[in-house]
């Protein structure tokens, strides 16, 4: 900021006092207008922050939505296939041929669990350079949860497949089948396993699809979980 200095030294009080007050009155306007662009920086950094975050977290609901469509056909084909299986065990009274439960398992078993790709590279910058510190709260509340529900959603998934440990038994008795050594029973228990992994897969998937469209604004879609 610049002040001009007066041409010639005040000459009374008066005088002195309007320079006086014209330096003031400088200082203040140069501070007021110093504070609004900074102000007017703080809100369109926020404002890009939002558009960001709001585009990174619509492409992770995108692959959420197309997960949870890909796990639910999983799902039914899964549900199809132990159908049979549990069916000739009954009219065989359990005793369904090695050869017979192979021949099932490889044409129809498919082991594939799809989880999202969840991006955080937006949430991240924003915290490093702090522009959440300029977003209204309520966007920030809405951000903040989002994330937290992916990020929860992950080790959700990875804790369902900890807890059961149901492909490694899946692929056991797909083993033992095609090698003569099935048992019908072991391998509705093998599948029975793997739907439970899957179905607790499917209802993570789906609430956090809820969280993220309501972040969003928008509605998740409606998503039935696999029958047992």
């Amino acid at each position: 900021m610049h002040v001009e200095p007066p041409s010639h030294a005040p000459s009374s009080l008066k005088e002195l006092g309007i320079h006086y007050l014209m330096i003031v009155l400088g200082i203040l306007t140069a501070l007021g207008l110093e504070a609004g662009f900074e102000t007017l920086h703080h809100r369109r950094l926020a404002q890009h922050t939002v558009e960001q975050l709001e585009t990174e977290l619509r492409a992770n609901l995108a692959e959420v939505r197309s997960a949870l469509q890909k796990n639910q056909a999983h799902a039914d084909e899964l549900k199809a296939l132990y159908d049979d299986i549990k069916a000739q065990a009954l009219a065989q009274q359990g005793k369904v041929k090695s050869e017979t439960l192979y021949g099932l398992l490889r044409q129809r078993l498919k082991i594939s669990v799809m989880t999202p790709a969840l991006r955080r590279d937006a949430w991240d910058a924003a915290v490093a350079d702090q522009a959440l510190i300029h977003m209204p709260r309520e966007s920030l509340r809405r951000f903040s949860e989002a994330y937290t529900a992916q990020r929860e959603s992950q080790m959700a998934v990875q804790a369902s497949f900890n807890a059961v440990g149901s492909i490694s038994r899946l692929t056991d008795v797909a083993v033992d089948a095609e090698f003569g050594r099935a048992d019908a029973v072991e391998v509705l228990k093998a599948l029975y396993g793997y739907r439970l992994t899957l179905q607790s897969v499917l209802s993570t998937e789906t609430e956090l699809a809820g969280q993220l469209g309501e972040s969003l604004g928008e509605a998740a879609p409606v998503t039935s979980a696999p029958a047992h």
